[in-house]
């Protein structure tokens, strides 16, 4: 009887701290991928291609708050060239999210190299042209938590060497953080395959092909 006792105070303590360990872990694991570092005085807000849901608006509320003048947006190949007309463009939904908020924001595309962007690194070329015939000293990238600290390294490695500041904005979601990522498949599929994609670039010199815009 006694050690029925024990046993169901001890289990829950037990599980209490199992479950306690595996979260805080599964929270640091996320925390690493998080860079944020952006400050005030910037030449334009960069919103990196994908996650319209999430970056657009984050870069408006930097544009609100007075962190720089503008916004520009790197430019992504389209996923179907014979229906790419028929889909709204990154630079169209953030005018319809501009004329929601009743803001007035300079937008300038990036123009691509190639074609479209296909690759995080592709986008470093992209702007950095783009920025030293722009005169640019100092932008803030913006793109989704968990992608921030292999777009911030990406871009470091590509503006190597040239005089430009760069910086980094986490856009946040309304379904997963760093904190609870592991509850919902959205949130497994972006901080797993950070884990993929994070040592692929720490190990390329130059642009990942075969890694996404995401």
């Amino acid at each position: 009887m006694k050690k029925l006792i024990v046993a169901s105070i001890l289990i829950p303590i037990l599980a209490t701290i199992t479950i306690f360990q595996y979260q805080t872990f599964l929270s640091s694991y996320a925390e690493f991928f998080t860079v944020n570092n952006a400050s005030s005085g910037a030449d334009a807000i960069v919103i990196l291609s994908g996650g319209k849901a999430t970056r657009i608006p984050h870069a408006l509320k930097l544009f609100a708050d007075n962190y720089a003048p503008r916004i520009v947006m790197t430019d992504e190949k389209k996923m179907n060239v014979r229906f790419g007309h028929l889909f709204s463009t990154n630079e169209k939904i953030a005018k319809a999210m501009i004329n929601e908020l009743k803001l007035n924001v300079p937008i300038i595309t990036v123009p691509s190299l190639k074609g479209g962007a296909t690759s995080t690194f592709d986008e470093a070329y992209d702007l950095r042209v783009f920025s030293e015939k722009k005169g640019f000293k100092h932008l803030i990238l913006v793109t989704d938590a968990f992608h921030t600290r292999r777009a911030y390294h990406a871009f470091q490695k590509i503006f190597s060497g040239s005089e430009i500041r760069l910086e980094i904005s986490a856009a946040r979601n309304d379904i997963f953080n760093e904190s609870n990522w592991w509850t919902s498949d959205k949130g497994i599929s972006a901080y797993v395959l950070e884990s993929i994609k994070y040592p692929v670039y720490l190990l390329s010199s130059k642009n990942a092909t075969f890694i996404r815009n995401d």
